[in-house]
């Protein structure tokens, strides 16, 4: 495996800047290069390539559709199509460190990462019904292997850099646009688990390792309509096999190839909503949403956000 004990390593820049940059860009999508990965996607996943591509100016647009499509009959297929296939795809990238890893650091990765569990309270929020519960918990351990030393040195400051982009400019689009479109309707098609209550599943790879290395404490993912978690474990993936040296499953690629050509995108069946980036998107020196007389942010169908210093406001 390549040398990360530097903070970031010249791999690990260019993963950094490779994924925050396309969650910032304001280019036109790629139409043709982003279809050909959906119907990567779905082929990968085992579902048949959608009929239709359904490409929407603006997430207002695409929501509605979205909605339209469930009303009519459609079904998710987020869990699959994105969600599983990059699980899959990161537990296969990670196998090899795992396998190299010595007994002594095993035992104090599980060590780690049990005390990590622990003390920031996600076992305690999978028990109501007392105290000896919490701790029988800790005796089933994730079924994924917990990361190692070297696994954080270098997936740390990659999803720093792309979970900052998402606090600073993404989160604050998106929930203002939640407020805003769905009120009372919550997007429930687009959640990774049926259950979502469900904290901590011990088979989840990217959830595991992701909340390891950065310690959000967020009851972590939003909704996956807003693509966040796709991108940490699209960047997570990236680091594996550009810093660390180890090959993924090809079934990540579709997804990949998505996030880099286009903007947001919903697999359901049958169809597929594609959605245009924005045409503006102004931000501070610090990186934080800021328009002093032009929106913050405007995609191609005039749709606008406003905001000043990171903080959405309502033009009056």
């Amino acid at each position: 495996m390549r040398d990360s004990t530097n903070p970031i390593s010249a791999h690990g820049q260019a993963v950094a800047s490779r994924w925050t940059q396309a969650a910032l860009s304001c280019e036109p999508a790629e139409q043709e290069r982003a279809e050909a990965a959906v119907r990567l996607a779905y082929r990968s996943a085992g579902h048949p390539e959608p009929s239709r591509f359904l490409w929407c100016p603006s997430p207002p647009a695409a929501l509605q559709q979205v909605r339209r499509l469930l009303e009519d009959g459609h079904t998710s297929l987020v869990a699959s199509v994105r969600r599983d296939a990059l699980n899959r795809a990161l537990t296969a990238a990670r196998a090899p460190i795992w396998e190299q890893t010595s007994d002594h650091d095993r035992f104090t990765a599980f060590g780690d990462f049990h005390d990590f569990m622990e003390w920031h309270g996600y076992y305690g929020e999978q028990r109501y019904d007392g105290f000896e519960a919490r701790y029988n918990l800790m005796e089933h351990r994730y079924l994924c292997n917990p990361v190692t030393k070297g696994e954080r040195s270098a997936l740390t400051p990659v999803l720093r850099a792309v979970r900052q982009v998402y606090e600073q400019v993404l989160g604050p689009v998106w929930t203002a646009i939640d407020r805003t479109l769905t009120g009372s309707y919550i997007m429930q098609f687009a959640w990774y688990w049926s259950d979502e209550q469900t904290i901590v599943k011990r088979d989840d790879e990217g959830r595991a390792v992701i909340r390891y290395c950065l310690n959000p404490r967020d009851w972590f993912f939003d909704p996956a309509w807003n693509l966040y978690p796709d991108w940490l474990v699209l960047a997570a993936i990236d680091t594996y096999q550009q810093v660390l040296g180890t090959a993924p499953t090809p079934e990540w690629e579709g997804c990949r190839d998505v996030a880099l050509a286009a903007g947001p995108w919903w697999p359901l069946s049958g169809a597929a909503v594609m959605m245009q980036r924005p045409t503006v998107l102004r931000v501070t020196g610090d990186g934080l949403l800021h328009g002093v007389t032009e929106p913050a942010v405007v995609w191609p169908d005039g749709s606008t956000l406003w905001a000043r210093h990171g903080a959405i406001v309502i033009p009056g």
